[in-house]
């Protein structure tokens, strides 16, 4: 083989090594991204207030008094406890509604239902001691204080699960005659 021959394989492959190594010179390179948006997908809808009607109130010291609602749907505000010492717990106007919630997932699941934020009534002689939730699916359950949980089935997908709330009221002086309140926020959470 010639010297010539050999200076032109030589520069014929550096040549071909160039030119190849030019053309990654105007590569482009792009990043692609992997994107997942994941939601509980719980909604919850306020339908009703605890309402426990009108009643006509007279304390007597050593009674027990107390005003029940029931949560099972029949709407319903009773006199509950002892009055033997002449307390008067008179119902004036029947209990409205009870508290009702809906919660909707879009599969069926266990939720896990979560008491908080409670401000009990401010007027002396009442207090909204007990509180009590009922589902189709669950009975009755107590959710009496902050950072009580209960758990609350969803059936159907994507189909509203009413959570039906009553309470207890007991009563330990002569509230004042006006509208008393007190509320409580319920957490539905996987």
């Amino acid at each position: 083989m010639k010297r010539n021959t050999f200076k032109l394989v030589a520069m014929t492959s550096a040549i071909a090594l160039s030119t190849a190594a030019s053309n990654y010179a105007f590569a482009q390179v792009e990043t692609v991204n992997a994107q997942l948006i994941t939601s509980s997908g719980i909604t919850t809808t306020d339908v009703s207030d605890m309402d426990f009607g009108e009643w006509l109130i007279q304390f007597a010291a050593g009674d027990t008094p107390a005003i029940t609602l029931t949560n099972d749907g029949s709407v319903a505000a009773t006199q509950t406890g002892a009055v033997a010492n002449g307390s008067q717990v008179i119902n004036i106007t029947a209990a409205a509604t009870e508290g009702v919630v809906n919660v909707q997932t879009p599969a069926p699941a266990t939720l896990t239902i979560t008491r908080s934020a409670s401000s009990d009534f401010v007027d002396a002689g009442l207090s909204l001691t007990d509180t009590d939730y009922r589902t189709a699916n669950d009975g009755n359950n107590a959710l009496d204080g902050d950072t009580d949980t209960g758990t609350v089935t969803t059936l159907v997908a994507a189909t509203d699960e009413a959570v039906t709330f009553g309470g207890i009221i007991a009563i330990t002086a002569t509230p004042a005659d006006t509208t008393h309140t007190a509320n409580f926020d319920v957490t539905f959470s996987y």
